[in-house]
């Protein structure tokens, strides 16, 4: 049926006023509608998640660990004269009647990041957008060990007068205390650049692959970045 049609048959049946109303309950049903769907649309807004927490929530997924790696040698020197204290002595003062070792060992240490340990508060975009910030601790000690076989002709060992040749099990004693020796130092400037350039790898593959394909990835330290 046309409008110009309806329009008097409502009429006629429920009257002028009752038409009114009728009228004003649609406007106002469709006002009413209108303001839901613009309500519906800015919580879906709301609801979307922020783009540093989708990337907090692939870095946790993808990687746990990055690392990089230092090798440091360590001559382990035992001295009898000297109660076993380490130092650099040249084997041609050795006296007679002392025992005299020389273990070289060769000691790894991996520093690294723990990326679980990160907060959406490590993770920044910035507000032209064009960059992604992410902010790393100091890396720390994640795994170190030593080379415990080392070659027989790598060692030199002296006894002299009636003294008993240094054994097996007091070069592996030596060089253990070698290697806690080692560990009591830090490295760890060594590696920063290294470290921070294989994070940084991990990040920019997780950027682009949630379709931010021209964001730059920066890297700084957390103490960098609150001094600025």
């Amino acid at each position: 049926m046309q409008l110009g049609t309806l329009f008097p048959l409502l009429l006629k049946i429920v009257g002028m006023r009752h038409l009114h109303i009728i009228l004003y309950i649609g406007m106002l049903a469709t006002l009413l509608g209108v303001t839901s769907c613009t309500k519906c649309g800015t919580a879906n807004e709301e609801d979307k998640p922020k783009v540093e927490s989708v990337i907090l929530s692939r870095i946790k997924q993808k990687a746990d660990l990055v690392t990089t790696e230092v090798k440091v040698r360590k001559l382990a020197i035992y001295d009898s004269s000297k109660h076993e204290k380490f130092e650099l002595k040249d084997p041609r003062t050795w006296k007679y009647g002392e025992r005299k070792c020389i273990v070289p060992v060769d000691v790894t240490i991996k520093y690294g990041y723990d990326l679980r340990d990160l907060t959406i508060d490590d993770v920044k975009l910035t507000d032209d957008s064009t960059a992604v910030v992410i902010l790393l601790p100091e890396p720390k000690v994640v795994d170190s060990g030593y080379e415990a076989k080392v070659d027989e002709k790598a060692i030199v060992r002296m006894s002299s007068g009636m003294r008993d040749r240094i054994s097996h099990e007091e070069v592996d004693q030596l060089m253990q205390q070698a290697y806690r020796a080692v560990m009591r130092e830090d490295f760890s400037a060594m590696v920063n650049r290294d470290i921070e350039n294989n994070a940084k790898v991990v990040f920019e593959a997780i950027v682009r692959g949630i379709g931010m394909k021209n964001v730059e990835v920066i890297v700084r330290r957390k103490e960098e970045w609150g001094n600025r």
